[in-house]
């Protein structure tokens, strides 16, 4: 619709050539010159640059004016005081012009910025036009707009412009659930207000972002990709030429989970089988003479079963047909495990014209290293998204990416996002999709030497969460001692594990419920978890398992509660630690020198290797308190974490774990001078987890619980 329709001035063209008006001046009248000519680039309508014709802004309050003023008989030091004078005109609707004046009497001194507001009379939507003179008290200079000068123009648009509306074919504003998570949506955006020039939006949650049409009052189109499902809003305003917005139009629509993958391959399938049967999809995968089935699949983890290759050209699987059409949006997941990493190795691909369409594997670096890859592309022109470091006889999840919008392939390793390439351009070719090799220039090769499990292919986007969830492997526990109780000498391990045998005079407390009737019975104290604890005296007392309790080489959690002695804080303590014959995996406990909890981790079972501390710098000791302790060695990250009552408090990269073959020790660990560092405190309720205890389950054992 048309909102109005702008008034032109017929006094624009009479004030750009008058006259100057000004006292004429001569070497014999006086020294005094007229104020100089006001210069356009000194001029501003509320901040917007004097300007005219289709260059005027539009302004969506009424403005205030501004120029500097200058007078060129001012002399540093010397004050030459001048007062300013704005004419305003503009053609009212009855086609008259209209000239309004307005002369300050205050008086500033000579380039200075001098300011007015327009007359209150100023209609909306039509152009007005104003300029500027000085007076130095005795002449006045010339107007801004003499000498063929324009004058300085605006519009004044106090009209909002409509609410825009918003529709979709992908996803309809209806109650019903659509398309689903991994899946681009379409939105168009429209305006009736034809003044219209950008539209200010947000999806839920989500900063926003500004688009502009073709030309004002046009539509706009928003491609958005949902991550998750669930009920979705997209806000968004219309905004003029003058910066009026207008009412926010809020969009609701429903995005439905994301779909199933289009094919996959459990590949734990019987010993002596000759084809992999299909989880989804309805293509078995046949193996080729380098394939044999029944070995395991990664431990912790939901995939039981896998394929050994033997990297021979026989080593491959083919499903005889395309998963995916490569130019479109579509995910590749599998667990795998090299046997070797001296040459390139595919994983899975599907055949292009000449080469593979795209492939997952190995390849080099830049710097001449083996790295995990995922590209794709015309030949010739792959791209590839790289990172992460394949390690022989380890398991590692891979899953590869590709978002034929962002133009990005996308590379997660063991669920973390270790790479992204842009101007990927997925070909348009499509034939066979291969696990264990890779169509290149010479044929089928790269064929794959180790397992492969659980590959899965989507056409659709995962997303950073899902990539998580499908490389997760659970913790396991390996020892709970919950420490409410001793016999023999030893607190027993919930599940009837390995003991924790006490040492020195190491002693489990019971609380004692022999007050609970008696009004004028004193309790003793409390334990900090549970009905017991372990009280350690800081003069040898010590608990250990006689043996290791988890393979250190490996992904593991210890975590326990821990309250120190107040009047022992100014010596080191250990709270736990895993020695080996040399030296100490890792301690953890308390350093008098930085008055913190600390981690330290060394790199060999030897003396003299390199270590790894931790400090919880933000974390205090409590003084009296108890507190949570938890180490986390993350085997698929490399790295080691500190949290300190369920919060990570350090962390740091590491990747010089070997297996301990001491058992755990709580209250003391290994020093230079034999079992040192023991601990004056209380603990109680000690895990160890072989895996990875996640931040949320490490706040749950921080406040009491016992499985997690």
């Amino acid at each position: 619709m048309k909102r109005h329709v702008l008034r032109r001035s017929a006094v624009a063209a009479v004030l750009a050539s008058a006259a100057v008006v000004a006292v004429p001046w001569s070497a014999e009248a006086a020294a005094n010159q007229p104020p100089a000519q006001p210069v356009l680039s000194d001029l501003n309508t509320d901040g917007h640059a004097c300007a005219a014709g289709s260059d005027r802004p539009f302004v969506g309050n009424r403005p205030t004016l501004r120029a500097v003023l200058r007078d060129p008989d001012a002399e540093p030091g010397v004050a030459e005081p001048l007062t300013a004078q704005f004419e305003v005109s503009w053609t009212d609707g009855a086609g008259e012009p209209q000239v309004r004046t307005i002369t300050q009497d205050a008086a500033k001194a000579s380039g200075s910025q001098f300011s007015a507001e327009v007359p209150a009379d100023m209609p909306a939507f039509t152009e007005v036009s104003w300029r500027v003179r000085a007076f130095d008290g005795e002449s006045w200079g010339p107007w801004s707009s003499a000498g063929g000068q324009h004058t300085c123009e605006f519009v004044y648009d106090n009209k909002a412009p409509a609410e825009p509306t918003v529709t979709s074919d992908d996803y309809p504003d209806d109650d019903v659930w659509h398309n689903g998570a991994g899946r681009y949506g379409t939105f168009s955006v429209d305006s009736a207000s034809d003044d219209t020039v950008a539209y200010v939006y947000n999806f839920l949650g989500e900063a926003q972002h500004t688009v502009r049409p073709d030309e004002p009052g046009g539509p706009v189109r928003l491609t958005w990709l949902p991550d998750e499902a669930g009920v979705e809003m997209l806000s968004v305003r219309a905004l003029d030429r003058a910066g009026n917005a207008s009412g926010t139009t809020n969009y609701t629509f429903r995005v439905s989970s994301g779909a199933q993958a289009v094919a996959a391959w459990r590949l734990a399938d019987a010993a002596g089988s000759r084809e992999a049967a299909a989880d989804q999809g309805d293509r078995a995968a046949t193996a080729g003479g380098g394939v044999t089935f029944g070995a395991s699949g990664p431990e912790r983890t939901s995939v039981t079963g896998a394929a050994e290759l033997d990297g021979t050209p026989a080593a491959y699987l083919t499903s005889g047909a395309p998963a995916v059409a490569p130019d479109k949006a579509f995910s590749v997941s599998a667990w795998v495990r090299p046997d070797s990493v001296d040459t390139d190795r595919a994983v899975l691909s599907q055949d292009g014209s000449s080469t593979a369409a795209f492939r997952l594997g190995t390849t080099v670096d830049a710097d001449g290293a083996r790295v995990w890859s995922f590209g794709l592309g015309e030949p010739g022109a792959v791209v590839r998204a790289q990172g992460g470091r394949p390690e022989a006889g380890e398991w590692a999840h891979l899953v590869g990416v590709y978002d034929p919008v962002a133009r990005t392939a996308k590379l997660y390793v063991n669920g973390q996002q270790v790479a992204t390439a842009a101007g990927a351009e997925g070909p348009t070719a499509s034939g066979d999709l291969q696990l264990g090799r890779a169509l290149g220039p010479d044929g089928q090769g790269e064929n794959w030497e180790g397992a492969i499990a659980g590959v899965q292919v989507w056409d659709r986007i995962v997303s950073d969460e899902e990539a998580a969830l499908t490389a997760r492997r659970a913790p396991v526990s390996k020892g709970y001692w919950a420490l409410d109780e001793a016999s023999g000498g030893e607190s027993p391990e919930r599940d009837g594990g390995p003991a924790l045998a006490l040492g020195g005079d190491a002693s489990v407390h019971v609380s004692d419920d022999s007050c609970a009737l008696d009004p004028d019975c004193v309790p003793g104290e409390e334990p900090i978890i549970g009905s017991g604890d372990l009280r350690l005296d800081g003069d040898g007392d010590f608990a250990a398992t006689r043996g290791p309790v988890v393979d250190t080489s490996d992904s593991f959690s210890i975590a326990m509660h821990v309250e120190l002695d107040e009047a022992a804080q100014d010596r080191s303590m250990t709270v736990f630690s895993l020695p080996g014959e040399h030296h100490t995996l890792v301690s953890v406990g308390y350093s008098a020198e930085t008055q913190r909890w600390q981690a330290t981790v060394a790199d060999a079972d030897e003396d003299g290797a390199r270590t790894t501390t931790l400090t919880a710098e933000q974390a205090s000791v409590s003084d009296g308190y108890p507190q949570h302790l938890a180490f986390v060695y993350d085997d698929e990250t490399d790295q080691v974490r500190l949290y300190v009552d369920g919060q990570l408090a350090d962390q740091a990269s590491y990747t010089g774990a070997w297996r301990t073959a001491g058992g755990l020790q709580l209250g003391r660990t290994v020093t230079a001078d034999g079992w040192g560092g023991y601990l004056k405190g209380v603990l109680d309720d000690a895990h160890a987890y072989a895996g990875v205890l996640r931040a949320e389950q490490i706040r749950l054992l921080s406040i009491g619980a016992t499985d997690v």
